[in-house]
């Protein structure tokens, strides 16, 4: 008698939970877009909600749109002058030197811009200084003097007059201060 009462309930619950599946098929559903102004309203209802300001851009994604994809820190790219003087001491003796110093300043190495690697063979894309156009060059290939050595990750070897020179692909971030904070 038990196990009939169960299969009876069973049964019951099963055409319950079919008659409700064929109900809601048949329910039509709106989803004609809303209107813009009751986006922006609900948009300026969650900003106050959380207690920011509502953003006049209509996508809310301005700051994400807004930093470089490729870079490591997802900050704008400032380039670092490899050649930039180095701040200057004043001398106590007034006395000139006794002969003048004259050096040509050299040619900055080029710029990187990129690399690719593609199994054993690899370039770099290089912009001369004061250039428009960047170009890819291989080990071996030459740009204003330098001779590119080497390609990795990350990084580009070039050499010149028997020197060479590291030049990164992504130059170290400053470090950051840190404003307040502290127990002190």
């Amino acid at each position: 008698m038990i196990r009939l009462v169960a299969a009876l309930g069973l049964g019951l619950a099963a055409a319950a939970l079919a008659l409700t599946n064929i109900v809601l098929y048949e329910t039509p559903v709106d989803i004609s877009p809303t209107a813009p102004s009751a986006q922006r309203n609900m948009r300026e209802a969650q900003a106050g909600a959380t207690g920011l300001t509502a953003s006049a851009d209509s996508t809310g994604f301005a700051e994400t749109f807004a930093r470089p994809l490729f870079t490591p820190t997802r900050r704008k790219f400032v380039p670092v002058a490899e050649g930039a003087p180095a701040p200057t001491q004043v001398a106590t003796d007034p006395t000139p030197p006794t002969q003048p110093v004259a050096s040509a300043a050299p040619l900055p190495a080029p710029a990187l811009l990129g690399i690719s690697i593609n199994g054993a063979s690899a370039r770099v894309l290089l912009k001369s200084a004061g250039a428009d156009a960047a170009n890819w060059y291989g080990n071996g290939e030459t740009i204003d003097g330098w001779t590119v050595s080497g390609v990795e990750r990350d990084a580009a070897t070039l050499e010149r007059g028997g020197k060479s020179t590291r030049i990164l692909l992504y130059p170290p971030a400053p470090p950051a201060t840190q404003a307040g904070g502290g127990d002190g």
